[in-house]
């Protein structure tokens, strides 16, 4: 366990954590896309048996996603999950940068502490990354440009997400 201050760590998570990494998902999602996206369908139960079908699949050794994915997590002092990041290699037919921030979340409990500062970073060690974002996310968006982030012109439509556009920035 990496220790990155006295309140929280960050680690990396197992299987023991799937249930907590559904959860703080499917919240995060409710927090950042509530209103863009509505339903059980993508905030209620449906949505945590999808994320604990995710997070297993990707924490299961020997599978594509756990040997390709990075993924840490943060806990508070009692070693409970309170947040989660997943770095894969880019989605970009094109890459413009050689790994791809592909989930970050909190426990809303902790959004502003620094814990999701630390996830980002020690995912991607501190290099050169690529992350696609709501455009309609104006915190987010801010979050990633104080990390140096910023977009670099290519945008997509989320059509299985009601039509999302997605920017995405880089560093």
């Amino acid at each position: 366990m990496t220790s990155t201050g006295s309140a929280f760590t960050i680690d990396t998570p197992t299987l023991e954590d799937v249930p907590a990494l559904a959860r703080i998902h499917v919240r995060g999602w409710e927090l950042a896309y509530a209103h863009l996206l509505s339903g059980d369908e993508w905030f209620g139960q449906a949505a945590i048996e999808r994320r604990l079908e995710h997070w297993t699949r990707w924490l299961t050794p020997g599978t594509r996603a756990a040997d390709e994915g990075t993924y840490r997590v943060g806990r508070d002092a009692e070693g409970e999950v309170i947040g989660l990041a997943a770095s894969w290699p880019p989605r970009d037919t094109v890459p413009v940068r050689p790994r791809e921030l592909s989930v970050l979340y909190l426990d809303e409990a902790w959004l502003g502490t620094g814990v999701a500062r630390e996830l980002t970073e020690a995912i991607l060690e501190g290099g050169p990354a690529s992350v696609w974002v709501a455009e309609d996310n104006p915190r987010a968006r801010r979050f990633y440009e104080k990390l140096g982030f910023a977009p670099d012109g290519a945008t997509q439509v989320e059509e299985q997400l009601g039509g999302i556009r997605d920017l995405r920035m880089v560093r």
